[in-house]
């Protein structure tokens, strides 16, 4: 191997060593998938779940529901493999307001839920109605309990 190969070779696997150190923090994540997320539930109060079988996700879903023509597709969820989180912001008299799952972390001791808020800018234009923003994700099944942290 020719000296100039082994300087290619060097300065490849520095990049691969630099890409993963960047990279460690989202290691620790769980894979998240989005199954629905709007402004419209029809969960009026501020709720974090973790639904870990269908009977409780169907018990959610029709709280969630507006109504039987309203119901939105929400895909398929396999209980036993994976579970559903949910965080509803509860009313708000306008729009401009969102919630978001960003990420799930398992630790020792709990599973770490990340979770954005936002609200409208002082003075902005909003929708003038209420609005009741929610974010529906399912993730691997875990037994961690779960502890909601404010994402920033």
């Amino acid at each position: 191997m020719s000296a100039v190969q082994i300087q290619s070779l060097l300065v490849g696997l520095f990049f691969v060593c630099l890409f993963n150190c960047v990279n460690a923090n989202d290691a620790r994540s769980l894979p998240i998938r989005s199954l629905a997320k709007g402004a419209l539930s029809g969960i009026k109060e501020a709720r974090q779940e973790v639904i870990r079988d269908a009977a409780a996700w169907e018990r959610f879903r029709k709280q969630h529901s507006i109504s039987e023509q309203s119901a939105e597709k929400i895909p398929p969820v396999d209980f036993s493999k994976e579970m559903i989180i949910a965080a509803t912001m509860g009313t708000k008299r306008t729009g401009g307001y969102t919630i978001e799952i960003v990420r799930v972390e398992p630790t020792e001791k709990s599973l770490k839920i990340f979770v954005k808020r936002t609200s409208p800018p002082p003075g902005a234009l909003t929708l003038q109605a209420l609005t009741a923003p929610f974010h529906f994700v399912a993730v691997p099944k875990s037994d961690l309990k779960a502890e909601f942290v404010e994402a920033k």
